[in-house]
């Protein structure tokens, strides 16, 4: 069944009562965040593979691992705040940061566990 007429018009959700330009406005928005994420995610994650003191510190040293370990515990705790302020508009950036940064940590020292 093809539905006629302009995607963005308000015939697809008969039963909508929010302003079209609001639903679009939170599209922009979340696929915002999707994107920063990614993008600083490849960033941190490329530092940690090419830059050779940060891998060869994670890989070969004890201390380097209890801090993957402790990279990855902290990723896991900050869940918790995150999870608690998710309508509290400073913190829940702040925190989607911090989440963000340790998950690109820890995708870059795995990466830099390969060959």
């Amino acid at each position: 069944y093809f539905i006629k007429g302009d995607l963005e018009n308000d015939q697809i959700y008969p039963m909508m009562m929010e302003n079209p330009q609001l639903r679009w406005g939170f599209i922009r928005k979340v696929y915002a965040i999707i994107t920063m994420q990614l993008l600083l995610t490849a960033a941190v994650a490329a530092t940690v593979v090419f830059v050779r003191p940060i891998p060869t510190f994670f890989v070969k040293t004890t201390p380097g691992i209890i801090a993957y370990i402790g990279i990855v515990i902290f990723t896991f705790i900050v869940l918790c705040p995150l999870y608690a302020y998710h309508r509290h508009h400073p913190w829940n950036f702040i925190l989607l940061a911090l989440f963000t940064i340790g998950i690109s940590f820890s995708v870059g020292i795995s990466c830099a566990f390969t060959k």
